[in-house]
């Protein structure tokens, strides 16, 4: 019998016991933002992120995170059936400038630790990955990084990162759970050996920005899932250039260069190439570019609304996934007594080439569809300060293009340590 075996059942006692052990003082600390890149505050997002960090000496800080779900697919996909995942992360950051050494510069260290009781593509059968959470079993070093603030408008970072963390972020869609909605899986479908979620890989960054524009580029490892050489099986450099407006009196950019202003514009280009594509079944050589635009409104009532459309091209043929469109809005403080819980809708489609698909599912090309189309409703509930509780609900048309149209709810629960 495995972990899952009843996943509801486990959630539900993981969730009994862990509202019993949080602490009331919780409640009461002050923790500060961590300005560790591109992550408003936003609570139950992306497992990739932790939450705030809080001091432990004088430029010492830490955080963690653990986050547990059931999955189940009521309809529709491969098969019907439930699993479960649980994602856990716990970092620290070192401030330089706050240990009273030299100014901008900072130390981040985070391990991550996943388990999924089963395949969850067996189920669903979908090709952008229903949730953000599932990935193969796995403990290691997701961070290890060190940035540098130069001047105002310039820092460098250097080290093994996420480059999601910095890259393709759409910050209104971050509480969506359909992966789509982080990465654009015309770089995530197409290149596996992307250094993102699970697999974080070495890399060089550099940014800019002013009060209206940002702009930064990278180069990243091409494999870090096979613990290769640095750049032995290739690389994916990057460029992204942003437009930002309608600043608010609390924007700081040089803390948070990419999601200030109430409205952004982002454009990204990126090459990925790969000299050995015969192994572990990595992709070809192939580029593709990206963009995003958000937009954020105050409403009656302390509400907030924000909106996004995100899209992504990599036209060449041998790649799954040639465009993709993310489209999609976020409440905040949806009812009067809930000021901290937030309600987003999305739709995510990623159109099909017919032959690299029906390859890999092994199905003649006449079989698959031209777009698999994903539709999210997700309601976070903030039960406590570090605790929430999130439904989720997701309607896939022909998953992969191949599979019977999936239904697909998500519980999922969120507790931030720090």
């Amino acid at each position: 019998m495995t972990l899952f075996s009843c996943p509801t059942t486990v959630v539900l006692l993981f969730c009994a016991s862990v509202l019993g052990s949080v602490s009331s003082a919780w409640a009461t600390d002050s923790p500060a933002p961590s300005g560790n890149g591109s992550i408003p505050d936003i609570s139950g997002i992306s497992p990739k992120y932790l939450p705030v960090y809080s001091y432990i000496t004088n430029g010492l800080s830490w955080a963690g995170h653990l986050d547990s779900e059931v999955f189940t697919n009521f309809a529709g996909g491969t098969k019907q059936g439930s699993e479960g995942n649980i994602v856990g992360q716990i970092g620290v950051e070192y401030d330089s400038e706050k240990a009273g050494l030299w100014k901008g510069g900072k130390f981040t260290l985070s391990l991550i630790g996943i388990y999924n009781s089963a395949i969850q593509q067996n189920y669903s059968g979908d090709i952008q990955t229903t949730s953000n959470i599932w990935a193969p079993d796995a403990v290691r070093f997701y961070d290890a990084a060190f940035r540098q603030r130069w001047t105002d408008w310039l820092n460098t970072r250097i080290g093994y990162m996420d480059v999601n963390y910095y890259f393709d972020v759409t910050a209104n869609a971050l509480q969506l759970i359909n992966s789509s909605f982080g990465m654009t899986p015309t770089m995530t479908v197409n290149v596996p050996g992307t250094a993102t979620y699970p697999y974080s890989g070495l890399g060089l960054l550099a940014g800019t920005h002013s009060e209206h524009l940002s702009s930064k580029v990278a180069l990243f490892q091409g494999d870090p899932q096979h613990q290769t050489s640095a750049f032995e099986r290739g690389y994916m450099a990057l460029w992204e250039g942003g437009l930002h407006w309608g600043k608010e009196d609390n924007d700081a950019p040089k803390g948070n260069t990419d999601n200030y202003g109430r409205y952004v514009l982002k454009a990204g280009v990126w090459h990925y190439q790969q000299p050995h594509s015969d192994h572990y079944g990595l992709s070809p050589a192939t580029s593709g570019v990206y963009a995003v635009a958000e937009g954020n409104w105050s409403l009656p009532g302390e509400r907030q609304l924000g909106a996004f459309v995100q899209m992504g091209r990599a036209p060449q043929g041998l790649n799954p996934v040639p465009w993709h469109l993310g489209l999609g809005l976020r409440l905040g403080h949806p009812f009067a007594g809930r000021p901290d819980d937030s309600l987003s809708i999305g739709m995510a489609r990623a159109w099909l080439h017919p032959g690299p698909v029906a390859k890999r599912l092994g199905v003649e090309t006449t079989a698959i569809h031209n777009a698999e189309t994903s539709y999210e409703l997700t309601y976070v509930a903030k039960l406590t300060r570090q605790v929430s509780l999130q439904p989720d609900l997701q309607y896939i048309q022909h998953p992969n293009g191949y599979y019977p149209d999936a239904t697909v709810g998500i519980l999922r629960l969120h507790v931030e340590f720090s």
